[in-house]
């Protein structure tokens, strides 16, 4: 399994602790490290250098998931080329080029997002795939505005539950 990170490492912890479960469940996990910050390289391309790259990588693997955050949605057109199933966690379902690649795909693809992030389209979401967590108030780093931060916890423990669940039937 591949992790691509989003924008900002800060949202890291969802793909982390989604990445730890899946290895507990006897997959091998390579984990990206990087931030986004010069609005000179475009995005599409930070991202898709770095999945080539972490794809290359692993060599020739009998199965492979890709799971990325947010930005790193901009790699959904290489995941969909290469058949993988994939992990979107927050996906940018108002970015066009993201949602083309998604609507492309043909492999198995978990959508997970909340009713209070920009980003996310739940309707949208289940017009991609019927594998859709939806968590009802949370943002785009799996929180709520003003709840306490056990709360955020609780969102990431269903995320990561959902997340293993997906990898075990793929």
């Amino acid at each position: 399994m591949i992790g691509l990170p989003g924008a900002f490492l800060v949202g890291s912890p969802a793909l982390t602790f989604c990445l730890q479960a899946v290895a507990r469940t006897g997959w091998s996990a390579l984990q990206l490290f990087d931030e986004y910050h010069d609005p000179s390289v475009d995005a599409t391309r930070w991202v898709l250098e770095r999945a080539n790259a972490a794809l290359a990588s692993l060599g020739s693997p009998d199965r492979t998931i890709v799971m990325a955050k947010s930005l790193s949605t901009r790699a959904a057109g290489l995941v969909a080329e290469r058949g993988y199933p994939a992990v979107w966690l927050t996906p940018l379902l108002n970015d066009d080029e993201s949602v083309a690649g998604l609507l492309r795909r043909q492999a198995p693809a978990l959508l997970i997002g909340g009713t209070a992030d920009p980003a996310w389209d739940g309707e949208l979401a289940r017009t991609i795939s019927h594998d859709v967590l939806e968590l009802d108030g949370v943002d785009h780093g799996f929180g709520s505005p003003g709840e306490h931060p056990l709360d955020t916890l609780d969102n990431l423990k269903r995320v990561v539950e959902t997340v293993a669940a997906f990898a075990a039937h793929h």
